[in-house]
């Protein structure tokens, strides 16, 4: 017995090791992409400049307001990371979660207190109801905000944003086009729908369609159920909403549903070669010098990209 109980110890420190190795390596491959292709940087948030010149008056001066979709037991972890890091960067954001005080701890509850959760009523629980959340997001949007902003950002509670690159992106667009950005899937809808993970944005003319759908009686879209990313596309498709090109002048793309590793290293799962628009590429090719978002970012993953895009 004690004999298999050496062997399983010995075994574990070897995976932990392997482990430790594995995080290092990505985290020395994350700087060193980082550090070669960003070009200057600056402390201040308006002149932030990670990848690009951002000086230019119609960058800053491009609106954009976010939504962020979670749950009470993610407030502590991923919520709190993402209000930490890049979500404060968005001239104004919104958690989107349903609020179940009986079902919170004091610690949940106090920290409610502290982030801006949207004002919706009703959202149902649970991970099959993120349609729900997206849609009312929408729909909270075109009431309160609509000439407020240019652009309204859906994006999930492990999505990193890059919301610099994010603006300097949006600025070169067309708000008053029905028109949406993200990272294109080809399948499912017509003209393909965005990954909701990678984060997606809607102009503002978009948003108004959106709404006018969900208040026609006629209207197909629906409110709750299915697949987020997917209805909400089926829905703007049929309002005549239709998905932009989100890739840099070297066809490489800015929005991105899998983590950074992933994508730089190739790690990538069949669905999304089978069900990519475009040509999946690898290494320095994966992500465009200014990349948008990443996905699967768990809450340390967070604070890591945060240090080494703004503190490195």
């Amino acid at each position: 017995m004690d004999i298999v109980y050496r062997n399983l110890s010995f075994r574990n420190k070897i995976y932990f090791i392997l482990i430790g190795i594995l995080l290092i390596t990505s985290i020395l491959v994350t700087i060193i992409y980082i550090r070669n292709h960003r070009k200057k940087y600056s402390t201040s948030p308006l002149e932030i400049d990670f990848y690009g010149d951002y000086s230019d008056t119609h960058v800053l001066t491009t609106r954009i307001c976010c939504f962020i979709l979670t749950a009470p037991k993610y407030f502590l972890t991923r919520a709190k990371a993402i209000n930490d890091t890049w979500a404060s960067r968005c001239d104004r954001y919104f958690f989107v979660s349903e609020y179940a005080i009986d079902m919170m701890t004091s610690e949940e509850l106090n920290f409610t207190q502290h982030i801006p959760i949207a004002p919706l009523k009703e959202l149902n629980a649970g991970y099959t109801h993120l349609t729900q959340k997206s849609t009312l997001s929408f729909i909270h949007a075109y009431e309160n905000y609509l000439n407020d902003y240019e652009w309204f950002v859906k994006a999930d509670d492990d999505t990193y944003l890059v919301v610099e690159n994010l603006k300097a992106f949006l600025s070169e667009q067309n708000a008053s086009e029905p028109i949406t950005f993200g990272y294109n899937f080809k399948i499912l809808v017509s003209k393909g729908y965005h990954s909701g993970g990678a984060a997606y944005v809607l102009s503002r003319e978009a948003v108004r369609r959106f709404y006018e759908a969900h208040h026609n009686p006629n209207s197909k879209c629906r409110k709750d159920g299915g697949a987020e990313d997917v209805e909400i596309a089926k829905c703007l498709r049929r309002e005549g909403v239709y998905p932009g090109k989100s890739l840099d002048d070297h066809n490489r793309e800015l929005f991105h549903p899998l983590s950074f590793t992933d994508h730089f290293y190739g790690s990538l799962p069949n669905w999304l070669e089978k069900n990519a628009e475009n040509p999946l590429k690898v290494y320095y090719d994966c992500c465009g010098d200014q990349t948008i978002s990443f996905h699967y970012i768990p809450p340390e993953g967070q604070y890591l990209l945060d240090f080494l895009i703004y503190s490195s």
